[in-house]
């Protein structure tokens, strides 16, 4: 890269922040993030989302809630069944 980036390791869900009405706190948290050194771009931001939905607990999901959770990218993600040309063949449980 051209850029001198302090960016964090690669990872695939690091739980930043719990669902909270404290604006002041989700900006600090926000402010704190770093980019990563995660390799696959948008695929690390489908896991994210599947981390959201089933980490209820972390994440502090209301029972009654609606969930929605939105991707906003300019990157193309892989094919659908690609990963079986590279031999990942155990999905996500």
């Amino acid at each position: 890269s051209d850029y001198n980036l302090d960016c964090m390791p690669p990872h695939g869900y690091i739980h930043v922040l719990s669902l909270t009405d404290n604006i002041s706190e989700f900006k600090n948290a926000v402010n704190k993030q770093k980019i990563s050194g995660n390799i696959d771009t948008p695929e690390g931001g489908f896991d994210a989302m599947l981390q959201a939905a089933v980490c209820q607990s972390h994440i502090g999901w209301r029972k009654e809630a609606k969930r929605l959770l939105l991707v906003m990218t300019d990157q193309t993600s892989h094919l659908a069944l690609d990963s079986k040309l590279a031999g990942i063949v155990i999905p996500h449980d």
